[in-house]
């Protein structure tokens, strides 16, 4: 039976441009997470971005803000904690593609008491990052020839204040890469990668190849500039037929460099009322 996006919107996606922000107790959250930045003076590892693939997604532009406090304006990742408290209290299935420095992925560990987190970037993970946690284990195998990673990918796992915590270091064209996920849900996905239609394609395939989603669940899209717009209206129409999208939201906020940068387009979809 077709829901309420298929019946009045079978040629396009109804999206909502304003968050409300109301229902949560931000204040408290925004305070918990810059705390939570506080804790790390030095985002940047010299050694790491030299043998890095793509500077860890940091281009020289903002390269000198990584380290600069945030005010109180609303993030992303503020977002993220407030709609992970109130739809999933009694635990949190993460997934992050594109972690970066780890400073969206840490605000996570930090601010849910009860979860499973998994970042998935074709960097090494962070060492500044991989310091505040406990290591565990490590499994490697080959990356494609056709890859820019030219080392073996991995997956390390850890603990974090008693959560555990995975860390695949491999190119998300990589399929092998993906099947390490098998068997995982996940309700909560931010996709970071890659930020072309053809990418959040074969990670909408992945998704469901793999069976990733958890009964409820949201997915958030970083920068949405430009042609992304219309590929992530695409992707939307692709998961409403899958799986019956019940929100679907393109909204203004800040990202991980909070007031130090210009808003983020950012796209929200899920199966439940938001």
């Amino acid at each position: 039976m077709p829901n309420l996006l298929q019946i009045l919107f079978p040629a396009k996606v109804d999206y909502k441009t304003e968050f409300d922000f109301t229902q949560f107790p931000m204040t408290e959250i925004v305070k918990q997470n810059r705390e939570g930045l506080q804790e790390v003076p030095d985002w940047f590892d010299r050694k790491a971005m030299e043998e890095s693939c793509f500077q860890y997604g940091v281009p020289d532009f903002i390269r000198d803000k990584i380290n600069k406090p945030l005010n109180d304006d609303f993030t992303y990742t503020d977002l993220m904690v407030a709609l992970s408290r109130k739809h999933f209290p009694n635990k949190l299935h993460y997934l992050e593609i594109g972690v970066s420095v780890g400073k969206n992925f840490y605000q996570m560990l930090k601010a849910v008491s009860n979860g499973e987190f998994t970042g998935f970037d074709i960097e090494e993970i962070n060492p500044v990052l991989e310091t505040k946690l406990s290591f565990q284990s490590k499994e490697s195998w080959s990356s494609p020839r056709s890859s820019i990673k030219k080392t073996d990918s991995s997956v390390k796992t850890y603990s974090f204040d008693g959560n555990p915590v995975r860390y695949i270091s491999g190119d998300v064209w990589d399929e092998n890469s993906w099947k390490k996920l098998h068997g995982k849900k996940f309700n909560l996905i931010f996709s970071d990668a890659l930020h072309s239609s053809d990418a959040i394609l074969f990670e909408f395939e992945m998704i469901v190849k793999y069976d990733l989603l958890d009964e409820k669940f949201l997915i958030f899209w970083d920068d949405l500039h430009g042609k992304m717009r219309k590929a992530f209206l695409n992707i939307v129409r692709k998961y409403n037929e899958k799986f019956m999208i019940k929100d679907v939201y393109l909204i203004q906020i800040n990202g991980w460099i909070g007031q130090h940068e210009n808003q983020h387009p950012v796209g929200i979809i899920s199966n439940i009322p938001l």
